[in-house]
């Protein structure tokens, strides 16, 4: 898609954005997702003959009013189709249809987002939308890479109340540049043969978490009993394949990178990260986690569907490709969150976020504004909840029993505040994520090497450059 580039001479920030975003954005690749194998780059397959969405009726209560955004093209760089995804869609159609404006969509590679758009603004021509990458906050943000809003969004207003305290953890300087219209928490998903579970006689993860029963230890217990079940036809059968070492630390209630009093904060030598590494490397030994299954990558869901593994850890964004099995092929899968540390009484989940930023140097940054202001709205509006339901369901392929149990996750009002861990690990700058966030989640508790004999050890020779990354981004560096 070609992307029309509006210029205003007087925007240009060449002066503002430094030569550090530039080389970091040339250089950072996948490190923008977290713990995520990311999907490529797509246009949803979706359109109003496949999945109509009629929002014509529906007034939003608190939609911005008085402002003049007619015929404007807002453009938005991004990995994914928004004016066809299923839960974003029927906003698009409300942008259009009662302000009168249009979103328009660059679709790139998810690795290559971050120097796309350090190349548009170096040259004068932003975007007026991107997505949130892992790291935007603090470190991008800090870079000068996005546009403030507070002169265009009210956080007063109805729709942002019960999420302000949030919102404003992403100020800077009392400006706030993130106003998140998406909060999960359940970023990692562990999906499962259902089917599988029941013909080898082994509990329900599902009905383990109803009960309170879905700890660490059952979890190991499943994962078990699946291999010794399954051995006898998959002789490489396996627990669990996947990243989560970022989310399971977080079921101990602790981020192994905390943000506190405006700082970033290490939290590495931690007794209860300690427990969870020690607990994940220990799976590791007794051969049953991996990064990968065989010759299937990360993202490849077949290893659960033929039953040659418990778990598959992905983002929820697998879902689908799950969901449409069970479509098209009668497969019988669930999903269940992480476990639940066992010296804790709750389970405590990792708080995710997504939305949109606006770019420095944006052309259309109240029109922007707008269509941030009308997703978050478009959640809360009863009416528009019902066309957002039936729209995920549609393009997504969920049943409604699927559809309530991610829902579930993505209300706050379902979660204490003492539940939800915010974890800026994977915030951090290309070398320190690469080098130390990545071996910590990823290398050590799932990936074979004779050199990293135990946690504790391994830890030891991280910290001091984890210390000096902190450090140097707390102080603006």
């Amino acid at each position: 898609m070609t992307l029309c580039i509006m210029v205003r001479k007087e925007k240009i920030m060449l002066k503002k954005i430094t030569a550090a975003f530039l080389g970091c954005a040339m250089i950072l690749g996948m490190t923008a997702c977290t713990q995520t194998d990311a999907p490529p780059a797509a246009t949803t397959i979706d359109d109003d003959i496949f999945n109509p969405v009629d929002v014509s009726g529906i007034d939003l209560d608190n939609k911005p009013k008085d402002v003049d955004i007619k015929g404007k093209k807002i453009k938005y760089l991004g990995c994914y189709d928004i004016t066809t995804a299923g839960d974003i869609k029927p906003a698009v159609k409300y942008l259009e249809q009662n302000y009168e404006a249009s979103i328009e969509c660059e679709i790139v590679g998810d690795g290559e987002i971050m120097e796309t758009l350090a190349t548009y603004i170096s040259n004068g021509m932003s975007p007026d939308l991107v997505d949130r990458r892992s790291n935007s906050f603090p470190y991008y943000a800090l870079l000068n890479s996005y546009e403030p809003l507070d002169d265009y969004i009210d956080l007063n207003k109805p729709q942002w109340a019960d999420v302000k305290s949030v919102i404003d953890g992403y100020a800077i300087d009392g400006k706030h540049y993130y106003y998140p219209w998406s909060y999960y928490m359940c970023d990692r998903v562990l999906v499962y043969n259902e089917g599988k579970f029941k013909e080898f006689g082994i509990k329900d993860p599902k009905e383990l978490w109803d009960n309170n029963e879905w700890t660490w230890d059952a979890f190991r217990d499943c994962m078990t009993q699946f291999v010794t079940k399954a051995q006898n036809d998959v002789p490489d059968a396996i627990g669990v394949y996947g990243s989560f070492g970022n989310t399971f630390i977080n079921t101990t209630g602790v981020p192994l990178v905390g943000f506190e009093d405006g700082k970033l904060v290490s939290h590495l030598e931690d007794s209860n990260i300690d427990r969870a590494q020690t607990f994940l490397f220990n799976l590791k030994k007794e051969g049953l986690s991996k990064l990968t299954y065989g010759d299937y990558g990360t993202v490849s869901t077949e290893p659960v569907i033929n039953g040659s593994a418990a778990f598959m850890s992905m983002g929820d964004w697998i879902l689908p490709t799950f969901a449409e099995d069970e479509e098209k092929n009668g497969g019988d899968h669930n999903f269940v969150p992480m476990p639940r540390d066992p010296q804790s009484d709750k389970y405590n989940y990792t708080l995710g976020t997504f939305g949109y930023l606006v770019p420095s140097g944006a052309s259309n940054t109240q029109a922007a504004a707008v269509f941030i202001d009308c997703v978050r709205s478009s959640k809360l509006d009863k009416e528009m909840q019902a066309v957002i339901a039936e729209s995920i369901k549609k393009s997504k392929h969920y049943t409604d029993e699927w559809y309530d149990w991610l829902d579930y996750f993505q209300n706050m009002e379902n979660f204490k505040p003492d539940q939800l861990v915010s974890d800026f690990a994977y915030s951090l700058d290309t070398d320190t994520t690469n080098n130390v966030i990545s071996k910590i989640c990823e290398d050590i508790p799932f990936v074979e090497n004779d050199e990293i004999t135990s946690w504790t050890a391994m830890r030891e020779s991280f910290k001091a450059m984890l210390d000096d990354s902190i450090s140097k981004i707390n102080q603006g560096q």
